[in-house]
């Protein structure tokens, strides 16, 4: 049965597209420069989002395939923040293919191959096994030798598309290709100069900011990898080479007369093809600020995996429009916010929570679509934030002993294997999120008596619902019933809630403020509670 489309994710949208152009194989392509590292925001628009729309193509019964293309032809222009690399030593390579500059690191076999290890190691973890694919490689196997000679042969179309539509200021004689100098073995300072209809003629005369020519002046067949086509024509060609029908890109490239836009007027008018369907992605930012591998201000897949779970990164991309930019913080509360989500989502799923229908229908697709693997039975719930509060508040983080806490919160299923796991995983991320990203005020140190202050400036009301809550706390009570019971005794004691509050923050941990007080005493154990409320007296 069809979902009603108020029930659809933008992923169920993507594909019912592609449905309608009924295409025999959907071909789906991701595509990225290792220049620098790969990061959570080039995972959106060249990984997730592809990702996403090939593995519902394929439950929606669409014969696909999904390549991932690591554009190692480019030049190395620069030498990105956060390498620490002998710059003198590496500028003899500025300007060469990133498939040829050695590795920045021992271990691997080049430039390119030291950068794209962070996602060819770790994809599978977050879902997916591509079809990989080098840039390089392809143009020397000839697999764009056919599209090379089609925009060759069309040289003056080429050159009509770039002054009609991106503007730019192209020469009459403009040859759109780049000869790899047979001397320098640059691209970027050649310019070809003639096409006979069998071989291109060049000179390496034009310097770069990045780059020397080295006046060679020669002539090359145009395959197996001699020559490549610039950026804008090499775009399509891919897309005519390996009948790509769908990609997504970061925002940047459909803005007016931009590579999109140039891009599919060449598929039109050049490859005499339909261009595929696409997507703009928008940016993923860091504490406000847009994540640049280049810069290396990044989060990579790899540091992903060390404070959250896979399918929380998928859960965040499914959940948000493509072109809704992200704002995301790994030292505010907006990621507990994110991973509260996720919870919510699959408690939606297995039914145990309910909001209107069509956000419950929403978040249920949502958290399907984040799964790697198909849904079993609820598993109990241990949230992020709760992990945080056992890690920092309980010394003794033994599975069993968690057991035992989880049952004064009110959980009383018996763990499968899976919880088990997912709880101790749970447990390890917020160790490493603890001790590499958490802001002052989540990190508690618990006190062993009340301090002195604190207690010399409580009124005589406040001590009375103080002792109150130790005789709450001698109830078996869960964490929501003694938060409540909290604001119950203040009430009761004439002291304004909030205050109290604080008050028992600030007995607890010295702080204003923590962690929802009535699970935070649940976690951190009824009896160091009292005995830290003994204290005050």
């Amino acid at each position: 049965m069809e979902k009603n489309i108020e029930h659809y994710t933008w992923i169920d949208g993507i594909v019912n597209e592609l449905k309608a152009r009924n295409a025999k194989k959907h071909v789906i392509h991701g595509m990225w420069t290792p220049s620098g590292y790969f990061h959570i925001g080039n995972a959106r628009s060249e990984l997730m989002t592809p990702m996403l729309v090939f593995s519902t193509a394929k439950e929606a019964g669409l014969s696909a395939d999904f390549n991932f293309f690591v554009d190692d032809f480019d030049d190395l222009d620069k030498i990105p923040g956060g390498i620490d690399v002998n710059k003198e030593e590496f500028s003899e390579y500025l300007g060469k293919p990133l498939y040829e500059v050695p590795s920045p690191v021992a271990g691997y076999k080049s430039w390119s191959d030291y950068f794209a290890h962070d996602i060819k190691d770790v994809a599978e973890k977050f879902g997916t096994r591509p079809d990989w694919h080098s840039s390089y490689e392809s143009y020397r196997k000839g697999l764009y030798d056919d599209a090379i000679r089609i925009v060759l042969d069309n040289s003056k179309t080429a050159r009509n598309i770039m002054v009609r539509v991106a503007k730019a200021q192209k020469p009459d004689d403009w040859i759109p290709i780049m000869v790899v100098c047979e001397n320098c073995g640059r691209s970027a300072t050649t310019t070809a100069i003639e096409w006979t209809g069998d071989v291109v003629k060049y000179k390496c005369f034009q310097d770069r900011e990045y780059a020397k020519s080295c006046g060679h002046c020669g002539e090359v067949k145009p395959e197996k990898g001699r020559v490549k086509l610039p950026w804008r024509l090499h775009w399509p060609a891919t897309w005519f080479a390996f009948g790509t029908t769908f990609e997504s890109a970061g925002k940047d490239h459909f803005a007016s007369g931009g590579s999109v836009e140039t891009g599919h007027a060449f598929m039109r008018e050049i490859f005499k093809t339909e261009p595929p369907y696409q997507v703009g992605v928008e940016f993923v930012q860091i504490d406000g600020k847009k994540i640049s591998g280049s810069v290396g201000n990044v989060i990579s897949l790899p540091d992903w995996l060390e404070f959250a779970e896979p399918e929380i990164m998928r859960f965040l991309y499914v959940s948000y429009q493509p072109s809704t930019a992200i704002e995301f913080s790994l030292q505010s509360n907006k990621f507990f916010l994110l991973t509260d989500r996720y919870d919510e989502a699959e408690r939606c799923y297995y039914g145990s929570q309910s909001l209107t229908e069509k956000r419950t229908e929403q978040l249920k697709r949502q958290y399907e679509l984040a799964q790697i693997r198909q849904p079993g039975k609820q598993p109990v719930q241990f949230s992020y934030s709760t992990a945080a509060m056992i890690v920092q508040a309980v010394p003794n983080k033994s599975i069993s002993n968690i057991e035992k806490i989880l049952k004064t919160m009110g959980v009383t299923k018996e763990l499968t294997e899976y919880d088990r796991k997912r709880i101790s995983l749970r447990i390890e991320l917020m160790e490493k999120w603890l001790s590499k990203y958490a802001p002052e005020e989540i990190k508690i140190k618990i006190n062993q008596t009340a301090p002195v202050p604190v207690v010399s400036a409580l009124s005589e009301d406040e001590k009375s619902a103080v002792g109150d809550v130790k005789k709450a706390l001698e109830k078996n009570i869960s964490e929501s019933e003694l938060q409540s019971e909290i604001y119950e005794i203040a009430r009761s004691h004439n002291v304004e809630p909030k205050k109290f509050f604080q008050i028992l923050y600030r007995i607890l941990i010295t702080k204003d403020y923590g962690p929802k007080l009535g699970p935070f005493m649940i976690a951190l154990g009824k009896d160091r509670v009292k005995s830290v409320l003994n204290s005050v007296e």
